[in-house]
């Protein structure tokens, strides 16, 4: 099953993503296993595990990207435009998945992160907690008052 989903997912994004940005999604099988995890603890619909999957497929190759920004690293360049090309598609896939719930609940820890490499911490990005604690709240019942008529 989880071989599938990530292939599945892979497709997806690719299908997704501008041919010419030229951006490979380079992860190790071990990269995924923690929002496997996750996705394994919670009832979800396939499609929306695929989605899940791409943007913490996305946001991982992200981090991955930026944390590449050293001086004088020879493909500076290369790595700054790819991080900040693959931020903004997070949100274009995310919103097309329409996941903007979940873009709202991991938009602070995600500028913190990027606040905090901006001053030198190359803290580990990891998204697949934030996204575990935005399942969970999730499935909290709401609380909603009515009004009798």
């Amino acid at each position: 099953m989880n071989r599938t989903l990530i292939v599945d997912t892979l497709r997806l994004l690719q299908a997704e993503m501008s041919p010419i940005a030229g951006i490979e999604l380079d992860l190790m099988p071990s990269d995924w296993e923690p929002l496997l995890t996750v996705l394994e603890r919670h009832d979800l619909e396939y499609d929306r595990k695929v989605h899940l999957l791409g943007i913490y497929t996305i946001l991982t190759v992200a981090a991955k990207r930026h944390m590449e920004c050293v001086p004088h690293h020879q493909d500076l360049t290369r790595s700054i435009l790819d991080g900040d090309y693959l931020y903004s598609f997070y949100l274009q896939f995310a919103v097309k998945c329409r996941e903007l719930d979940l873009v709202a609940y991991l938009a602070p820890s995600i500028k913190q992160l990027q606040i905090k490499r901006a001053n030198g911490d190359l803290t580990e990005h990891q998204p697949a907690a934030g996204i575990d604690q935005f399942l969970l709240q999730e499935r909290k019942p709401q609380s909603r008052t009515s009004k009798a008529i």
